[in-house]
């Protein structure tokens, strides 16, 4: 490859990038970030774990966003924690676990946050590899 054409061959690699790279690097992470959330989502019937998905990837070269997120109606409870109060009854719980009064603190598991730090080096690594394929001449 003589001068000439590697500089064509680094113009159009840097006009790709400027179209596309930080998009497609983000498609890629999010690929890689769901099934760590997946993994670390806590698990009694599996409708959270279900409900995860990504719900979109927008962006162009320089900037891009993904969003993914459980999409059932006590996820967040379930990862912040909070009060549950009884309304329809004297008290909360059951004969077979017991009882436990009219109202109950729930500790978060925080799984979100897990997730995102279990999911910081291999999201890395997708983008990475990404950018690695752009910036092969």
């Amino acid at each position: 490859m003589n001068l000439a054409e590697f500089a064509a061959a680094a113009r159009a690699t840097a006009t790709r990038a400027a179209d596309s790279l930080a998009l497609d690097c983000c498609k890629r992470m999010a690929d890689v970030a769901l099934p760590i959330l997946k993994d670390v989502t806590p698990v009694l019937t599996g409708a959270l774990r279900d409900s995860e998905r990504i719900d979109s990837v927008d962006g162009n070269g320089a900037f891009a966003v993904a969003f993914l997120q459980p999409h059932i109606i006590y996820a967040e409870f379930r990862n912040n924690g909070g009060i549950i109060t009884a309304k329809r009854f004297r008290q909360l719980g059951n004969p077979e676990v017991g009882f436990f009064g009219k109202t109950v603190h729930q500790s978060g598991s925080h799984y979100i946050e897990r997730a995102e730090a279990d999911g910081r080096a291999p999201c890395r690594a997708a983008a990475a590899q990404v950018a690695a394929f752009y910036f092969t001449l």
